[in-house]
């Protein structure tokens, strides 16, 4: 569903980049060149003319109106007024990249400041319905194995970590040929919940398929769009904007990171008072592995002694 027209407030007005990158995902390929063209030269935008913007990002007239009244815009100037607001307005957008020569207070302010961002984005543009759907998914599952390979697998792992204290049977495998294994011993009433920042892994779309094939669930959190996404019986969309050509994904991480912690606590709560109880258990089953501080000594622990 795309957003209601930009004007209806000066508050949307003075957010109209932050708003177009959060529904960058439910726009054409063409129309999201516009876009992504927008989000990175806005200065450049309030000065062009449309058949400018059409020459220089490679696509048609039309395509450029058809990106315009998606975004529930009229005419092209609404896009240029409105982009120079935001301009003024200073919206946070960062679609900047970290660069070869840029300094350590750069690279802290870009990398904060893009995952301030991209967390701010995805919680705008996740599908609540879907967010409900997985979680009642979850919470009738049999199983759960998680998925993901390269930096994703960190993310399988996470959400082991957090799903297991629920009582629900779920672990995730490093080694690939486990991974195929598990997934081909899946059946209904299982689920296969498979990470990934751009959706074309070819080892988690193969999992997501075979699981999918045996009759169990698949959900996938990735990019819309994208061949895993296309395998998954319910997506959860998280379309953070990032160059991973040299560097790991790292905003994007955060997010689905997050997006694993909603995941869990509305799972958690899904379960009502007894699974409250069961969590207070867990953590207190780790009580004693923890150092306690030496008393009357700032900054210092003691181990406890027999």
């Amino acid at each position: 569903m795309m957003p209601e027209a930009a004007t209806d407030s000066q508050s949307d007005s003075n957010r109209f980049l932050e708003k177009l990158a959060a529904q960058r995902a439910h726009l054409s390929p063409s129309e999201r060149r516009v876009a992504d063209f927008v989000l990175d030269h806005p200065e450049q935008i309030i000065r062009m003319s449309i058949a400018t913007l059409a020459e220089t990002v490679g696509v048609s007239q039309p395509t450029v109106l058809r990106f315009v009244r998606a975004l529930g815009l009229q005419r092209y100037p609404e896009l240029k007024l409105l982009t120079g607001q935001s301009i003024v307005s200073g919206t946070p957008y960062l679609h900047s990249e970290v660069a070869p020569d840029d300094e350590l207070d750069t690279i802290v302010t870009k990398i904060f400041d893009s995952s301030v961002y991209v967390l701010s984005s995805v919680r705008q543009s996740i599908d609540r319905e879907a967010l409900r759907r997985v979680v009642g998914i979850l919470h009738k599952a049999r199983r759960i194995d998680c998925f993901g390979t390269g930096a994703a697998s960190i993310l399988a792992i996470e959400a082991q970590h957090k799903l297991m204290r629920l009582g629900i049977p779920v672990v995730t495998y490093g080694d690939t040929h486990l991974q195929r294994m598990a997934a081909a011993t899946l059946r209904p009433g299982d689920v296969a919940l498979c990470f990934s920042h751009t959706g074309e892994v070819g080892d988690t779309v193969k999992m997501a398929r075979m699981a999918r094939q045996v009759g169990a669930t698949v959900i996938a959190v990735t990019r819309p769009g994208t061949t895993l996404a296309n395998a998954a019986d319910v997506l959860l969309a998280v379309d953070a904007q990032e160059n991973t050509e040299v560097y790991a994904p790292m905003t994007s991480r955060v997010a689905h990171a997050v997006l694993i912690d909603v995941i869990a606590t509305a799972l958690a709560l899904s379960f009502g008072e007894p699974m409250l109880a069961r969590l207070r258990e867990v953590k207190d089953s780790l009580a004693d592995l923890r150092l306690q501080p030496h008393r009357g000594e700032a900054g210092s622990f003691r181990k406890d002694r027999p």
